[in-house]
């Protein structure tokens, strides 16, 4: 079998509907309160607080959103008892998830629009005749004809509803569900009807969709959820929608690992033996736990991917006529070529092809998930860079954090494939190669990890640049190691953690606990950092020195520099003093050179370099107000420390600082980082951007 087939997908098998609780209770509550507050949206009772609430769900292809919205009434069946019983502790919500319960479902894809070629041109009959439509064929009728159609209902909305009712055979008091899937295809119908023009002859079909979905709600116990990936929706129309509507919108959430668990024991394959997915991929030497834990971190829990990542296992596994014997085997298969393109490429085209402007957002969405930067619906929604339409427009996940605050969230699946294409900076596939390496569990949950990043990117950009910079020449006046090292280098590196080891405690002489690494664990993590060609950046906040470290290999000699940041005294009150320098330098330092470098004094060197905004008065008077080295054998007299051989000691002053860091990103990162648990009320889109501009300076 050539290459090329092992990975054609094929869907061969009937995945399960899984961990959907936080959207099935969002989008009950929203429902419940159209139906508690109808008579304010007819106008029938005055309310100046009251909009109607549509539950509007516009996603990345794969998120699951049709999926959802198919089985959304036996979804609340199923967990009425259990995630829903919260919802229902009230009475009159227990009585209206009942009436739900027994709701009459209709379903509505909006991709078959152009079919009802409707010669009057009106999006409201074809809307109608849509809805018309699923009722019959839902009875078991034949498709109605479309002029007969138009005679009866003379686009009335109350005798659509009431024929509706009569063909589905429904009970006057029971509730109708109805659901337009595909809201995205109003882009493509520009042509095809006569929407309501702007003064200046603009078209905003979403306007005229919605005020048709309005005039539905009006009707008693008729319920209406919308879901669809649009490239045209742009959400500052929402004033045209009327007062009193408002879209809520509804991301799905991503699967967990208990999920994906579920979601592989309860999935079978089509056919007439129903064998679970789990036994087909799974030797006893390769349980499902850890088949899910290889699916998480690659997909990222998004169920399109997972749900097209299994189909091509299954197909492999298949063909060769066994399952995989370890979790190793099933890894190396996921990392091939073929699979990450063929399960990926749906997904990724759109955003390799993108104009400038959609460039420019992806590289502050890029950041967005390498920090983890959450983001407010309110805010981006009323954001001149529309940033919701461009999460949606790129193809991107949008993780909920709360009922309207999101992460953006791109699987590891799309990346490999993102970072070969040639149409992206260098900036760009720095943030790619990072979020390759990053696990799916958050890294950058502190200001602290936040701002080690920042100044982890731009060094790397500053030592990678073909164009002479002061800060790298401010290095070579301080440094005779650093001069040596024949810079630029050749390859910007992504991020990534330092190595996690065990750490062992004790207590300086000042008293103050701190986390040092022991002889073997130095070993450990100098060992990867002098054979691989990343930045690393610790793994705990404020832990250990450095926070930063990387290596810089001489391109003519074979020297080798070992390189460690200590990003101290950002945010605090007390200023950084002669004895938090040593201190710094002692755990790393010290360690270093006696277990790596006297075993190969000619070749490698170290180097740490202080990065402190706030420096003590009587440090910044030693310094003369100037960023300072210490050499090998140089001593701070203050602290009786000795600089050790082959090592040096930078120490930045608050000025030279501001070329590692604009004064003006440093400034937005005080305000935004102002207490110990940031709420990241400032650190937005506003302030990457211009983080991103630094960035871009230094290419």
């Amino acid at each position: 079998m050539i290459f090329g087939d092992k990975w054609v997908p094929r869907d061969t098998f009937e995945p399960v509907v899984v961990g959907r609780e936080e959207d099935v209770y969002l989008v009950t509550e929203e429902l419940y309160e159209l139906h508690n507050n109808r008579k304010q949206l007819k106008g029938q009772l005055s309310s100046t607080y009251y909009r109607l609430t549509i539950p509007f769900a516009p996603h990345m292809f794969g998120s699951g959103k049709t999926t959802f919205c198919i089985n959304y009434l036996e979804l609340i069946r199923r967990l009425s008892e259990t995630s829903l019983s919260s919802f229902a502790s009230d009475s009159s919500k227990k009585a209206f998830l009942d009436r739900l319960k027994d709701s009459a479902f209709l379903y509505v894809d909006l991709r078959e629009l152009g079919r009802t070629d409707p010669e009057e041109r009106s999006l409201k009959w074809a809307i109608f005749y849509l809805l018309y439509n699923s009722a019959c064929l839902r009875s078991g009728f034949e498709e109605p004809d479309p002029e007969e159609c138009f005679e009866i209902f003379k686009l009335r909305t109350d005798m659509l509803i009431e024929k509706i009712r009569e063909v589905l055979n429904m009970r006057t008091d029971q509730f109708l569900l109805v659901v337009f899937d595909e809201v995205g295809a109003l882009d493509e119908s520009y042509d095809e009807f006569d929407f309501e023009r702007t003064q200046d002859g603009e078209v905003f079909p979403y306007n005229d969709f919605f005020e048709i979905v309005r005039e539905l709600c009006n009707e008693n116990n008729l319920f209406v959820i919308v879901v669809g990936k649009s490239e045209g929706l742009r959400i500052k129309n929402s004033v045209a929608f009327g007062p009193r509507v408002l879209l809520h919108f509804i991301s799905l959430s991503p699967l967990r690992s208990s999920n994906l668990i579920e979601f592989l024991e309860k999935s079978h394959l089509k056919g007439q033996v129903q064998s679970r997915v789990c036994d087909i991929l799974c030797s006893p030497s390769f349980s499902v736990n850890e088949l899910a834990e290889a699916l998480l971190e690659s997909t990222g829990g998004v169920p399109g991917l997972l749900t097209r990542a299994v189909n091509m296992l299954l197909n492999y596994v298949q063909t060769r006529g066994q399952s995989f014997g370890s979790k190793d085997e099933c890894l190396s298969c996921m990392k091939e070529d073929g699979f990450r393109r063929n399960c990926s490429e749906p997904f990724v085209q759109h955003m390799s092809t993108s104009d400038e402007d959609k460039k420019s957002e992806f590289g502050i969405l890029l950041m967005m998930a390498l920090y983890h930067t959450p983001f407010k619906v309110d805010d981006a929604l009323n954001s001149e860079c529309y940033l919701f339409d461009a999460v949606n427009e790129m193809g991107l996940y949008r993780y909920p954090i709360d009922h309207d605050t999101f992460q953006v969230l791109i699987p590891k699946l799309f990346i490999r494939n993102l970072n070969k294409a040639s149409s992206f900076s260098i900036l760009e596939k720095i943030f790619l190669g990072s979020l390759k390496l990053e696990p799916v569990d958050c890294f950058f949950s502190s200001r602290c990890r936040v701002f080690e990043g920042i100044v982890a990117i731009r060094l790397i950009l500053m030592l990678s640049s073909k164009v002479r910079n002061a800060f790298r020449e401010l290095l070579f006046q301080l440094s005779a190691i650093f001069k040596e090292m024949k810079l630029p280098i050749s390859e910007p590196s992504p991020l990534d953690y330092m190595r996690s080891v065990g750490v062992s405690e004790s207590r300086s002489e000042s008293n103050k606990k701190q986390k040092i690494y022991g002889s073997n664990e130095w070993n450990k993590i100098i060992h990867e950092a002098l054979y691989f060609d990343k930045v690393y950046i610790s793994v705990d906040t404020n832990s250990h020195s450095p926070d930063i470290m990387f290596k810089l290999q001489s391109l003519v000699e074979s020297k080798v520099l070992i390189v460690g940041v200590a990003c101290k005294g950002r945010w605090k009150s007390e200023r950084f003093g002669w004895s938090d320098i040593v201190e710094e330098a002692k755990k790393f330092l010290v360690p270093i050179h006696d277990q790596v470098l006297s075993n190969a004094p000619d070749k490698n060197h170290c180097m740490l370099i202080v990065v402190s905004t706030k420096l003590a008065f009587n440090v910044s008077r030693e310094l003369g107000d100037q960023s300072r080295c210490y050499s090998s054998g140089m001593s701070i007299e203050s602290e009786s420390f000795t600089i050790p051989s082959n090592c040096e000691l930078v120490i930045l002053c608050e000025r030279d600082v501001e070329m590692l860091i604009d004064k003006e990103v440093l400034n937005g990162l005080e305000k935004a980082f102002s207490s110990d648990r940031p709420l990241f009320g400032d650190f937005g889109p506003d302030l990457l951007r211009r983080v991103r501009h630094s960035f871009l300076s230094w290419q």
